[in-house]
């Protein structure tokens, strides 16, 4: 989820959101009002600010988050010279798999399954192009919202019968939480420059920006602390080695960005 707002907070209306949240926030009336005439003297009639006297930064924060969501497909192939019996021994394959699926909680909304699709298997050995056989395979994608069954889910659904892995790709269910820490970061983060700013041209600056404006929304990216390793190689070779090995997946890092920009007024 996120938020696409935009965000325009005058210096008088912030700091009395601040004096509503903290009393701490805004020290006294006297130094209120001392903002107010900061703010209302680079006003001209048209109510424009004087941009030749402010600052404008750049902000930005960023929370680290553990994914709650993997989406992993699998796939069931079953190969015979007759195309009624592969289609009858994919149909078991597909049923132990799906039964594996649901042992481990997965809800029915979450399980996706494909189309049943059939291939010729040709020889063209002897320059010659003949059906030697047919290859039905069946596709099904799963959500897992429930981390811990994850490498165990792989590993059984494989030696029940699934061939090819796809995935997981992993997700947050709702980063607004997230997002709004990351946005108080991106504020800080640009009050902080606006100071440097500020000290490095020997001028002093308004307690309260001119105005802050939320730069685009989230951001989430999905991070490796290190390479995610083929899962369906390992996984197959596990389940050959023991059915009940569990996969060992390299669960990542969700990035979550909120960037802001910011005026301050150069005091005179």
């Amino acid at each position: 989820m996120t938020m696409n707002k935009k965000i325009r907070i005058t210096a008088i209306a912030l700091c009395a959101a601040m004096v509503a949240l903290s009393a701490a926030a805004c020290k006294s009336q006297d130094q209120i009002e001392e903002q107010k005439n900061i703010v209302a003297s680079t006003q001209n009639t048209d109510g424009y600010y004087d941009t030749r006297s402010t600052v404008k930064v750049s902000g930005t924060g960023t929370v680290n988050i553990k994914p709650d969501i993997a989406k992993v497909g699998f796939t069931v192939r079953a190969q015979e010279t007759d195309v009624s019996e592969a289609q009858q021994r994919n149909a078991k394959l597909m049923e132990s798999v799906l039964a594996v699926i649901r042992g481990k909680g997965i809800a029915e909304e979450d399980i996706e399954t494909g189309y049943l699709n059939i291939n010729e298997v040709r020889d063209y050995s002897k320059n010659t192009s003949k059906v030697v056989g047919y290859e039905v395979y069946y596709t099904v994608n799963v959500t897992v919202r429930d981390m811990d069954v994850l490498g165990s889910l792989i590993s059984e659904v494989v030696a029940a019968g699934a061939s090819d892995i796809s995935g997981p790709e992993y997700s947050i269910e709702d980063d607004s939480e997230a997002y709004l820490q990351a946005l108080g970061m991106a504020v800080e983060s640009a009050g902080a420059k606006a100071k440097a700013i500020a000290d490095g041209a020997g001028v002093n600056l308004a307690n309260l920006p001119i105005s802050i404006d939320e730069n685009g929304g989230a951001d989430s990216a999905v991070v490796y602390d290190e390479p995610n390793e083929n899962l369906r190689s390992k996984a197959a070779v596990m389940a050959a080695e023991d059915s009940l090995a569990e996969t060992q997946t390299v669960m990542p890092t969700i990035k979550v960005t909120a960037t802001v920009d910011a005026t301050y007024q150069i005091m005179r």
